[in-house]
C-alpha cells in the first residue's frame, strides 16, 4: 500500500501541474479520458484510488462504541442516536457524514461514490490497450472485488439496495428503486465470482489488494450474513411492513446459503493461510498478531503510512483509544460487559459476582492481550523513554477523565507509545483475517447441524489462544452460545459485533446498560456507566430523508417514519 500512495501521489502531482481545475470536476471521479484511459499506469492508479474507499475503523468513535464492546467517552448525537435506538431518516447519527468520522466510508453517499468509480472503470477498461493482458485482467478482478465489498457495506446496513452497474451522470434518471435483499446478495456473490473467474487474481499476492483468498473470504462473510436469523425471520420484527423482500428472503433457501458460505470458507482454508503463532506466550502472541507488517493470518489489509497520512498509523490508534497516562484520549473505552465475556483460563464461564475479589487472575490469555485493567503492566513515555508502570484506575488525576475501569490495548504497541508525537511508522489494519474465516466456517457448520466440524474449527482458534478445547459433550444451544462468545472475544473491536448482534437477532441483549468497574472494599464493584435502549427499527439503518427526496423510488426501512 505504501507503493500505492507513492504512485498515486506522483500521478496526482503530474495531473495537477498540467491541468488546472482537473480534479475539481463534479462528480469528482470524472477524469479526463485522454489522460487516464489511454495509459495502463494511470488506470492502475485510478484503481488504487478506489481502494481508499475501504473503511478505516480507528476513527474518533469506533463501531465498537455503537454496541456493547465500548463506550464513547465524549458522547453526543453521533453515538447517542444509535445507542438509544433513536435514529430517524432526518438524523442517522454515525451513519451519515459526521464530525467524528464515525463509520466513515460506510455512509450511503460515500459508498455509492466508490461504486460509481468501479462502474466507470468497468465501462472504460475494454478500450485500454495493455501490453500485458494478465495485468489488465487482474485489475478487472480487483474492481469486481471492490464493487462487491462496497455493496456488502450497504447490504449490512440497509438490506436490499439499488443495484447500479453503470455510470450515472448529471441529468440521468436518479429514480432507481431498491432491489430485493436476495438480488443484492446475489449481485455481490456474482461480482466475487467474476473477480476470481479465469484466474484473474491467481498471481496477485499483495494483501493490500484483492486476492483469491480475499474474494472467497468476503464471499463466506456475505453468505453467512445472508443465512442469518434476521434475514429469515419473515419480517416478524418489522410489524406490518409491506415489503419483506427488501429486508430478507421470502423463500426458504437457508440451507443452501449455509452450504455456500461453508464452501467459500473451505476455499480459503485450502490456501496458504494460517493462524499467527510467532510467540510461545499466548497473550504476547495475540498482541503481536495486530502489529505485524505481514503474517500468514492476514488475508486483506489496509496499510497506512504515517509519513504521508499522519493521522492513520499506530500512534493514531493509541491517541484515540490509549490511556490518558500516555497522552491518549481513551475515547473508546472497554465495557465491563465485554470484559466479563472473556472466560477463565480453564474454559469455564467467568462470573463477576463470585470472582470480584480477584477478577484479573486466571483469565483467557486474550483478555491480557486486549484489555488494560487496574494493576495491569504497561509502559509510560517519560520524556522520550519507555518506563514500565501499572495501570491505576483509582487515580483522581484530572487527565484520566471518566473511565469504565478498562482501556483497549489490542492494536497498540507497548514499544511505540509516543502516541500522537510518535515515530513515523506504517501499520496494517487487518480487514479480513484467517481466524474470521474459521469462525465463519464454524457458524455455517452449526447452521448445517455439523457440530463436529464446527467444534474443530473453534478449537483451532482456542488452541492458538492458549484455551482448552470445547468439550465434545457440548452440543446444541450450548455450543452455539460458546461459538458466539468465542467470536465476540476473538474479534473484539474489529468491526463485527455491531452487525453480529443484529443478524443473530440478539440486539436486545446487547443494548442493555453499559457497565464499568471500580475498586471497592475487598475487590471490585461493577456499576452502570451508561444507559442504552433497543428498538426493533434499528435492526437496519434508516435511509436518510435527503436520499429519499433525491430518489423518490426508494422505500424506507421498517418502522421508521
Amino acid at each position: 500500500m505504501k507503493r500505492l500512495f507513492f504512485i498515486l501521489s506522483i500521478w496526482l502531482g503530474c495531473m495537477l501541474s498540467s491541468c488546472s481545475d482537473y480534479l475539481d470536476t463534479v462528480p469528482g471521479d470524472q477524469y479526463d479520458d485522454n489522460a487516464v484511459w489511454s495509459s495502463p499506469d494511470l488506470v492502475e492508479s485510478f484503481v488504487y484510488k478506489i481502494y481508499l474507499g475501504v473503511p478505516y475503523p480507528y476513527q474518533w468513535y469506533m463501531s465498537a462504541s455503537l454496541v456493547d464492546e465500548a463506550v464513547p467517552i465524549q458522547n453526543d448525537g453521533v453515538t447517542t442516536r444509535v445507542l438509544t435506538s433513536t435514529m430517524t431518516p432526518d438524523d442517522q447519527g454515525a451513519f451519515v457524514n459526521n464530525w467524528a468520522t464515525c463509520m466513515e466510508n460506510w455512509w450511503w453517499k460515500s459508498v455509492y461514490t466508490n461504486i460509481r468509480s468501479c462502474n466507470l472503470f468497468l465501462s472504460k477498461i475494454d478500450g485500454v490497450e495493455f501490453t500485458d493482458d494478465a495485468r489488465k485482467q487482474q485489475l478487472i478482478g480487483e474492481v469486481h472485488f471492490l464493487r462487491a465489498y462496497f455493496y456488502y457495506l450497504l447490504m449490512a446496513q440497509y438490506g436490499g439496495v439499488p443495484l447500479i452497474d453503470k455510470v450515472i451522470n448529471i441529468g440521468d434518471n436518479y429514480n432507481i428503486p431498491r432491489n430485493t435483499f436476495e438480488e443484492t446478495v446475489q449481485f455481490i456473490v456474482d461480482d466475487l465470482d467474476a473477480a476470481v473467474a479465469d484466474n484473474k487474481l491467481n498471481s496477485q499476492a499483495d494483501k493490500t489488494r484483492a486476492t483469491v483468498g480475499a474474494a472467497y473470504a468476503l464471499k463466506s462473510r456475505v453468505l453467512l450474513y445472508a443465512a442469518s436469523d434476521l434475514y429469515h425471520s419473515n419480517g416478524s420484527w418489522a410489524g406490518t411492513y409491506a415489503h419483506p423482500e427488501l429486508i430478507g428472503y421470502v423463500t426458504d433457501n437457508r440451507k443452501a446459503l449455509y452450504e455456500a458460505a461453508k464452501a467459500a470458507a473451505e476455499k480459503v482454508m485450502a490456501l496458504n493461510y494460517d493462524l499467527y503463532k510467532g510467540h510461545s506466550d499466548a497473550a504476547v502472541n495475540f498482541r503481536q498478531l495486530f502489529l505485524q507488517m505481514q503474517s500468514a493470518e492476514q488475508i486483506f489489509i489496509t496499510q497506512y503510512d504515517k509519513q504521508n497520512f499522519p493521522y492513520y498509523a499506530t500512534d493514531w490508534v493509541a491517541w484515540v483509544c490509549g490511556t490518558p497516562s500516555y497522552g491518549g484520549f481513551a475515547l473508546n473505552q472497554v465495557t465491563a460487559n465485554l470484559a466479563d465475556a472473556f472466560e477463565n483460563a480453564d474454559g469455564t464461564t467467568f462470573h463477576f459476582d463470585t470472582q470480584k475479589g480477584n477478577p484479573y487472575t486466571g483469565r483467557d490469555p486474550r483478555f491480557y492481550a486486549s484489555i488494560l485493567y487496574n494493576g495491569a503492566s504497561w509502559y509510560i513515555n517519560s520524556w522520550g523513554s519507555l518506563t514500565p508502570t501499572t495501570i491505576d484506575i483509582t487515580s483522581t488525576d484530572s487527565n484520566k477523565g471518566n473511565t469504565t475501569g478498562y482501556y483497549i490495548s489490542k492494536f497498540i504497541s507497548p514499544s511505540e507509545n509516543n502516541y500522537y508525537y510518535g515515530s513515523r511508522q506504517p501499520q496494517p489494519y487487518i480487514q479480513i483475517r484467517f481466524a474470521e474465516v474459521l469462525l465463519n466456517y464454524a457458524e455455517a457448520c452449526l447452521g448445517l447441524k455439523d457440530e463436529a466440524s464446527a467444534r474443530s474449527a473453534i478449537n483451532r482458534i482456542r488452541e492458538r489462544a492458549g484455551m482448552p478445547d470445547v468439550p465434545d459433550t457440548e452440543t446444541g444451544s450450548a455450543l452455539l452460545a460458546r461459538y458466539r462468545n468465542e467470536r465476540r472475544v476473538e474479534l473484539a473491536w474489529e468491526g463485527h459485533r455491531f452487525f453480529d448482534v443484529r443478524r443473530w437477532m440478539i440486539a436486545s441483549e446487547a443494548y442493555v446498560p453499559a457497565k464499568g468497574v471500580k475498586v471497592a472494599t475487598g475487590g471490585y464493584e461493577e456499576f452502570t456507566f451508561e444507559n442504552r435502549a433497543w428498538n426493533n427499527s434499528h435492526y437496519l439503518i434508516p435511509i436518510s430523508r435527503t436520499e429519499m427526496q433525491k430518489n423518490t423510488s426508494l422505500i424506507q426501512n421498517p418502522i421508521y417514519n
